[in-house]
């Protein structure tokens, strides 16, 4: 009855070992077979991959795909390791419930893991479209002064009093709004040498101060040359509408100079 035991138990040891899902464990392992197994060991899944690869070309046995299988779950190679073992319970037909479950189970733990993967790696950075250069615009030129158009024609005076009188008035009146206008010139240079003098003293100015200063500089000359030449025809003015005997010949002659444009007053009394 002992010996009935023995052969009961030693029976279901020798079915255990050679089921399909550990083929591996039962035959000698060949040379290849143990490099396959050391590769995947090692962490060079791919090359046991290969071999095993070359291995199922020449056997055609199924379990070499189970294998293929469990060497990429030893190195985390989920995806793959899933692929092989579908393929492995689709070659196989021959398969016991409990190794087709067990295949089974190697695929939901790769699927757990796979999943857990995914959930830790985070997304890709999506990097904002590249800002074009902004331009600056150029600064726009500076005006040229304006001179009033004044004939270079000989003014005579008027033969009424009244209008003497009222030539006389506009002339003060035009003189005043030329004395205005190089007031105005003056205090924008003021302004300029007092922005200079702080850039002297902050180190340096930023392109916009820059700007601006150069700005008032310009509208600077054009009041000198707009009050210059209001004060030349208010002066013009007051002369010819002053009462005399005789007949002045008055005439206002424009004259270029290194720094822009003058007038001159130049008459026979």
């Amino acid at each position: 009855m002992a010996h009935l035991g023995s052969s009961l138990v030693l029976g279901f040891v020798v079915v255990v070992l050679t089921s399909p899902a550990s083929a591996e464990k039962v035959k000698p392992k060949t040379g290849r077979e143990k490099a396959a197994q050391k590769a995947c060991a090692l962490g060079d899944y791919q090359k046991g991959v290969d071999i095993l690869a070359d291995l199922l070309v020449g056997s055609d046995d199924p379990n070499y795909i189970y294998n293929q299988g469990r060497c990429y779950e030893q190195n985390s190679r989920w995806e793959q390791a899933i692929n092989r073992f579908r393929e492995y319970l689709r070659k196989d037909d021959s398969l016991s419930e409990s190794d087709r479950a067990d295949v089974e189970r190697h695929i939901t733990e790769c699927e757990k893991a796979l999943a857990q993967t995914a959930q830790t790696v985070p997304p890709p950075a999506v990097l904002p479209p590249p800002v074009a250069p902004v331009e600056t615009p150029a600064p726009a030129p500076a005006p040229l002064p304006v001179t009033p158009d004044v004939s270079t024609k000989s003014v005579s005076p008027p033969s009424d009093g009244s209008q003497g009188k009222g030539l006389r008035v506009a002339g003060i009146v035009c003189a005043a709004v030329g004395l205005a206008a190089v007031g105005t010139g003056v205090g924008l240079a003021l302004k300029t040498q007092s922005m200079s003098s702080d850039a002297d003293k902050n180190g340096g100015t930023t392109q916009a101060q820059e700007d601006l200063r150069k700005s008032l500089e310009t509208w600077g000359w054009v009041s000198y040359g707009v009050g210059a030449a209001a004060i030349a025809t208010g002066a013009v003015l007051y002369i010819v509408g002053w009462p005399s005997d005789k007949s002045p010949n008055v005439a206002l002659l424009p004259a270029p100079t290194q720094d822009g444009a003058s007038m001159i007053l130049q008459g026979r009394f």
